[in-house]
């Protein structure tokens, strides 16, 4: 189940929503009463001063003060009982779900309709240190990550390798599971999530792998990156100090909208997300701490070896005999316990006692010219060696009655009952189909769609027949909210549109090279484009529009600028923000709303901006907005593109990449500096323009990222997609860079409808999160029209 749960989260793009089923188990988890104390101290201490109502924060520096004293209490029972590298790298695989992906929590919490508000600034500057913003693989599971490869552990990366492990418990996902499938729902769980979150900085490093590091498990900044609720290298601030900041900025944010009863339901949801936190990570770790202690023994590891290998093993050995059985029915009952079997396996021939250097387990039978020949890998010998090494002499009893064996074999047999539940875990929820529910649709045989509500061959209702405008689809497409219809809808806007980008691609007014330069890069082409803007400028007189048109061109504009950045909100995404590629364009997203500081928010400067003539708009996402009367319908055709397509990071990467080039250098030496001067004429702020001209410059700016984050990209597909693919994939990159401006006309909507219809009959259409990357070339797989949905579903 977790498991399973985990790899949905895990996914940008779906399978969305997340079922029914998902949200309930979230709600049952949050709501679950403490029956046995796990708990302890931290809830103790909130439900004495929960009651102090809103306006009294003191108690949330408390909270996570007794929660970090429980941790640095729990990591010492841990170095008590954390024996030997087996030890080690059973606590580390354990808590690698957590701490591969600490933070991503919070992915979601931004989006296009909110990034103007104070929690959601202090949530991104949390975030972007997590992330590790403005440099690659340089996130907080990056640190883990070298942590695992230090010790040879291959499970290092997040997906379904880490997911399917057996060597990981699947108690490890239970609650990263929920976090992520929380994350995917901001809209229902922002104060669960941030006192969640609060909880986990208190925790910092997680108890087990604090012991590990306190044995001299890691290196230099290591220390401070595997703490979650620490500062990163050369920044100030702690994550727990951040974290705090978020946690009080909401609760005062709901108190001036709702009133003080708002703040105090903001409070008690979020107390509510910290002590369901300590909950969990106290239950787990105390397992964890369980489990740790048995591996002290070496039958630990040997029958956890035994039962990983059971099943595979039962088809074959039956033609060997242990103690009077065939092997291959020892390995079929397994459930019995690690008694009679390991005890028959110690008075083998198969094993010398106190000796497995002349044991044949681990002699000829393993040889390269052997029948067990790369059946153990180097972890499972380390594992038989200790224990044929521990096991007395022969003539005596392996395990004497009074000893400790029986107890520990008892212990043993109970521990495997959590062993062998992931396997039918696994079983039953990698299906998408089964545990997705029916909020994300059932596969129609005739269509192929496992999420469309609208199937062809089948009367639409009268919802479905209706045709929201782009202004009708701005104000959903603002929320991280899904639906199928909304997912739908977003992905057939973007894909007609880039199928108009296509048209007569020789007429654009600005074209990227006909091939991409690897020797090079873009950096030589974006500097001779940055010259041409320059010149444009200079050579040419700058007409000054009127007050009135300079206000009602500013005002048309609101729709797009106060989403600025929103085409990148997909990268977001713990798994983007950090990689070669995709730091770049997180940091870009960073940048445009302003780096955590109120007074360089984009979407800010350009509401005071418009405060200055006179116009006041209301919050973006609110309804009022998308129906102010003064706004024209076109105004919302670019921005409903940008929320469209940043949707699917994975399925249109190329196309963002190149649409990023051209938003970061459409306005940089020309436009730009044609804009200040209409703006000065009239007295107006100039901030906006002046400060887009200085960031998006082509040298250390936006452009410059831009450029680059296509070059990382298209210097690493080969790796990814074989030689022979770069070139298909730039021609994606130049769509998605006409895009910003693409060809208008009855012949362009006319090419764009005709190539949309004859992708849709060529292509057996399925969701675009199930497809390879590079299946992506000219096509929307769906069958409806982009503007014949129903957006209410």
């Amino acid at each position: 189940m977790y498991r399973a749960l985990y790899l949905r989260a895990l996914a940008p793009e779906g399978p969305l929503p997340l079922s029914a089923r998902d949200v309930e188990l979230v709600r049952a988890a949050l709501s679950a009463p403490d029956t046995n104390g796990a708990a302890g101290d931290a809830a103790g201490a909130g439900e004495q001063t929960g009651a102090s109502g809103h306006g009294d924060d003191a108690a949330l520096p408390d909270l996570m003060e007794t929660v970090r004293r429980w941790s640095g209490e729990e990591a010492d029972r841990f170095a008590l009982v954390l024996e030997g590298p087996e030890a080690v790298r059973g606590v580390l695989r354990d808590c690698a779900p957590l701490a591969l992906s600490a933070g991503a929590w919070l992915q979601w919490i931004p989006s296009p309709g909110n990034s103007e508000t104070e929690p959601v600034l202090r949530v991104l500057t949390l975030y972007a240190s997590d992330v590790g913003a403005g440099l690659p693989l340089s996130d907080r599971g990056s640190a883990y990550r070298a942590l695992l490869r230090r010790h040879r552990i291959a499970e290092e990366q997040p997906g379904v390798r880490l997911a399917s492990s057996e060597y990981v418990e699947t108690a490890g996902f239970r609650l990263i599971a929920l976090l992520l499938a929380m994350s995917r729902l901001p809209g229902e769980f922002l104060p669960e999530i941030l006192g969640a979150d609060l909880c986990l900085r208190a925790v910092g490093t997680p108890p087990a792998v604090a012991a590990v590091l306190g044995s001299g498990g890691a290196e230099g900044d290591d220390l401070e990156s595997l703490d979650m609720g620490g500062a990163r290298p050369g920044a100030a601030p702690t994550a727990r100090e951040l974290s705090l900041a978020a946690a009080r900025a909401y609760i005062e944010e709901r108190s001036a909208l709702a009133g003080p009863a708002g703040g105090q339901e903001a409070e008690r949801r979020l107390r509510l997300g910290f002590h369901w936190a300590a909950r969990e990570v106290r239950s787990w770790s105390a397992r964890l701490l369980d489990e740790t202690s048995l591996a002290r023994h070496p039958d630990h590891g040997v029958w956890r070896l035994i039962c990983r290998r059971a099943r595979q093993a039962a088809v074959y050995h039956s033609d060997y005999e242990l103690d009077g059985r065939p092997l291959s029915d020892w390995f079929a009952d397994v459930d019995a316990g690690p008694g009679p079997f390991l005890t028959a396996l110690a008075r083998s021939r198969l094993v010398r006692p106190g000796k497995p250097d002349s044991s044949p387990l681990l002699g000829g039978l393993v040889a390269p010219d052997g029948p067990m020949f790369r059946i153990f890998t180097e972890e499972d010998i380390a594992v038989l060696r200790r224990w044929i090494a521990h096991l007395p002499p022969e003539g005596a009893e392996p395990h004497p009655e009074d000893g400790l064996p029986p107890a520990h074999h008892e212990a043993l047999r109970e521990a495997q009952r959590a062993w062998h539940a992931q396997d039918a875990d696994l079983d039953t929820g990698l299906d998408p189909a089964r545990d997705a529910g029916e909020d994300a649709g059932r596969a129609d045989p005739e269509a192929g769609s496992t999420t469309s509500p609208v199937r062809p061959g089948r009367r639409r209702t009268s919802a479905a027949r209706s045709r929201p405008t782009a202004r009708g689809a701005y104000r959903s497409l603002l929320s991280r909210a899904d639906s199928p219809a909304l997912r739908e809808f977003a992905y057939s806007y973007a894909t007609r549109w880039l199928a108009r980008s296509r048209y007569a691609p020789h007429r654009a007014p600005e074209r990227l090279p006909v091939h991409w330069d690897a020797e090079h890069g873009l950096r030589q082409w974006l500097t001779r484009a940055h010259d041409r803007h320059a010149e444009t400028f200079q050579e040419g007189d700058v007409e000054l529009p009127s007050r009135e048109e300079l206000i009602d061109s500013t005002l048309q504009l609101a729709p797009l600028i106060m989403i600025d950045g929103g085409w990148l909100q997909g990268f977001t995404d713990y798994q983007h923000a950090s990689s070669r590629s995709g730091h770049l364009l997180f940091r870009t997203y960073w940048d445009e709303l302003g780096n955590g500081e109120s007074d360089l928010n984009h979407p800010r400067i350009y509401r005071a901006l418009l405060s200055e003539m006179g116009i006041d708009l209301p919050a973006t996402a609110s309804p009022e907005f998308s129906a102010w009367p003064d706004f024209r319908d076109e105004a919302f055709s670019m921005p409903v593109y940008w929320l469209s397509i940043s949707r699917f990071p994975e399925t249109f990467m190329p196309e963002i990449l190149g649409l990023n080039l051209a938003m970061e250098l459409s306005g940089v030496g020309g436009s730009y500096r044609s804009a200040r001067v209409g703006l000065k004429h009239h007295g107006f702020s100039t901030q906006f323009v002046d400060l887009h001209n200085t960031i998006d410059n082509v040298a250390t700016g936006h452009s410059a990222w831009a450029a680059d984050a296509i070059d990382s990209y298209l210097a690493d597909l080969p790796g990814v997609l074989g030689p022979g693919r770069t070139h298909d994939i730039w021609e994606r990159i130049k769509v998605g860079h006409r895009s910003l401006n693409p060809p208008s006309g009855r012949a362009a909507e006319l090419y764009a409808a005709f190539h949309t219809r004859r992708a849709n009959r060529a292509r057996r259409p399925n969701h675009p999160a199930h497809r390879a990357p590079e299946a992506h070339q000219d096509r929307p797989h769906r069958p409806a029209h982009p503007d014949r949905l129903d957006l209410r579903s």
